[in-house]
């Protein structure tokens, strides 16, 4: 297997081995609820709550602290790519309406970004499928989910075999016309293969008799400290938005 699943899946099973056992279907109910919720709120101080809840509800379930940081770093680009025309685009003297809704994208996605790493970064991504598989998603989804999630280590080689084989001929990446014509063959070549790989796999498990969809397991039973863990993230969301319509 590719270094990037080997060094993947090595941080992943160490925080398997440290998470907290949480039936996967009372947490995906659980994260979705919370998400949804977030995105509904329109508050600021109510947010920054539901962002504080979240970090810390995650951290007492077993979340390691330097790899949340870690995940959430890379949504900062992107956010602030989003937010600085959005604050700046009026000019100055800056308007408060701006800066408030950019405050407002930024901890909403902040929030659902924390409480979905949560659900899915410390527990095997098997057990999330069967838990979304017998809370009745459609198999096409969950099998598309499994099969990218799979494949795509494959898809991570290719990119860093290819760009391996251009450093080796001394290849340097610059803003010019050579270099963007050499990373469009190449990123056309990659997608040629991907597809290519992708008829064989499919080739492969047709000629194993596979359906369309992934064999699951019964699901595990519910305890209380179960219901216990998905009632906290919802109740308390719910609170936060009975603030928002009373108070707010």
């Amino acid at each position: 297997m590719c270094s990037a699943k080997s060094s993947f899946s090595n941080q992943n099973q160490k925080n398997i081995n440290n998470y907290h056992p949480w039936e996967p279907r009372t947490k995906l109910v659980a994260g979705v609820i919370f998400v949804f919720g977030t995105i509904s709120l329109d508050n600021i101080s109510l947010l920054s709550a539901a962002l504080l809840f979240s970090v810390v509800f995650a951290l007492c379930s077993g979340l390691n602290l330097r790899l949340l940081i870690k995940k959430l770093s890379i949504l900062i680009p992107f956010l602030a790519l989003m937010n600085i025309p959005l604050i700046f685009g009026a000019g100055f003297p800056l308007s408060m309406d701006r800066v408030e809704f950019a405050a407002l994208i930024s901890l909403r996605a902040l929030t659902s970004m924390t409480f979905t790493l949560f659900v899915f970064i410390n527990q095997p991504i098997e057990e999330m499928l069967e838990a979304m598989e017998h809370l009745k998603v459609p198999s096409v989804i969950t099998t598309v989910i499994y099969l990218a999630y799979r494949y795509g280590f494959l898809f991570i080689k290719e990119i860093q075999i290819n760009m391996t084989a251009l450093k080796a001929r001394l290849f340097t990446t610059r803003l010019n016309k050579y270099t963007l014509k050499t990373l469009g063959e190449l990123a056309g070549g990659i997608f040629i293969k991907a597809i290519h790989h992708s008829e064989i796999v499919h080739q492969a498990m047709a000629a194993r008799g596979f359906q369309g969809k992934i064999p699951v397991g019964k699901p595990e039973p519910i305890k209380k400290t179960d219901i216990i863990k998905t009632i906290l993230p919802v109740l308390f969301m719910i609170f936060l938005i009975i603030i928002e319509q009373v108070v707010f």
